[in-house]
């Protein structure tokens, strides 16, 4: 039996409806269709949640998923028997010594994943120095409402105290996407990744690195944008090139599973003005600000557009910007409900921490910096109530 028929007999006798199925794994009805027809193939993490909810073996079901891809590429060449054949005595062939050594712990092993579990009902942040792709293995599938981070800048920050150790482009994109992969498996179907990521030049040309992580997300992960922000940070550091333009902006990137997603826009609403009304700097460009970049609705608010004007932040850390409060509020709170749990996987100092103790939510932050984590506990310990 093929992969695509023992999924379509699992999902008949369960009496569920592809449209469950589909919403329960964060993709289309349509896409999941090809799933039962053999003209599409699922990725790993899906085939394993299928499981849980079919109630099944899942070895058994990642063995059917795994054996299904190779008859797939071999089905109608000539020498599929021959080669079948061998692939049988490779496998059967293994060493005993080999088969009854210890395994490493997979990516997909649940035994260790107990962080959120681990949190309870408070509010005080949980903080964790180490790797975030590492440190995210042992988080529960599908256990995160929102994920808001800035991963380190490829090549800004060389102290020798980032997550992302790469030397070109290509790599600094295959380390990102590693993270954005477990970010994918821990966020629940209707939860939301907030990415926000600066470019960089090489040789004078901009490299596009936003972009193509973005693009490779949403090519080879599943991801759906939502919408791209440009953040407008206003105050830069001084740049004397004389054959290019200043460079004043960021991207802010709503990435999210499928088409039920968690939005309270009314929230969001209420929280920007209550931004507006409280800065000083704000209220005095408030009606150029609305005729910019907001459009009215409803009776809770203005909706901000998806050109974000925040001021940089500075910190006490050489060569290293806080993330503004704004740019990081506003994400949280249109996309984590009440009672939602908030993820960090490149913290720093703590901004998205903060904001989710503030809005009395729990979370999750992590930096493989020791320094940053200290800083971010003592931060965040020693924060008065907000006024949001």
């Amino acid at each position: 039996m093929l992969f695509s028929d023992k999924i379509k007999q699992l999902r008949q006798e369960s009496g569920k409806r592809q449209k469950d199925l589909a919403r329960a794994i964060g993709v289309d009805v349509p896409a999941y269709s090809r799933y039962e027809h053999g003209e599409r193939r699922p990725k790993r993490d899906q085939v394993l949640r299928l499981a849980r909810i079919f109630k099944t073996d899942p070895d058994e079901l990642v063995a059917m998923w795994l054996a299904d891809e190779a008859y797939s590429r071999i089905a109608h060449d000539k020498m599929a028997t021959r080669a079948a054949a061998l692939l049988r005595g490779v496998l059967d062939g293994a060493p005993a010594a080999a088969a009854q050594a210890p395994l490493a712990v997979a990516d997909d092993d649940t035994s260790r994943r107990n962080l959120v579990a681990s949190l309870g009902r408070s509010v005080m942040p949980h903080l964790e120095q180490g790797d975030a792709a590492t440190v995210m293995q042992r988080i529960e599938d599908e256990s995160i409402d929102c994920i808001v981070t800035t991963p380190p800048y490829w090549r800004r920050r060389s102290q020798g105290t980032e997550s992302i150790s790469a030397t070109s482009a290509d790599q600094y994109i295959e380390q990102l996407l590693q993270a954005m992969q477990q970010a994918w498996r821990i966020l629940k179907p209707e939860g939301s990744l907030w990415l926000n990521m600066g470019d960089d030049t090489t040789g004078g040309f901009v490299q596009g690195l936003p972009w193509r992580v973005v693009l490779a997300m949403m090519d080879r992960q599943g991801w759906r944008l939502v919408n791209e922000v440009v953040w407008n940070k206003t105050t830069t550091s001084p740049q004397g090139s004389q054959d290019h333009l200043r460079k004043v902006h960021e991207f802010m990137f709503h990435l999210v599973k499928g088409p039920n997603f968690h939005y309270d826009d009314e929230e969001l609403r209420r929280t920007y003005a209550l931004i507006v009304r409280n800065d000083d700097k704000s209220r005095k460009r408030s009606d150029k600000i609305q005729e910019r970049y907001l459009q009215p609705e409803g009776t809770h608010g203005l909706v901000p557009g998806d050109v974000w004007t925040i001021g940089v932040q500075r910190s006490g850390i050489a060569h290293y910007c806080v993330a503004p409060d704004t740019l990081y509020r506003l994400p949280i709170v249109a996309t984590c409900p009440h009672g939602g749990i908030v993820l960090d996987p490149y913290c720093g100092t703590g901004t998205t921490c903060k904001i989710a103790y503030e809005l009395n939510l729990r979370s999750i932050g992590i930096d493989i910096n020791a320094n940053y984590i200290k800083q971010a506990r003592a931060s965040i310990e020693q924060k008065p109530l907000s006024l949001f």
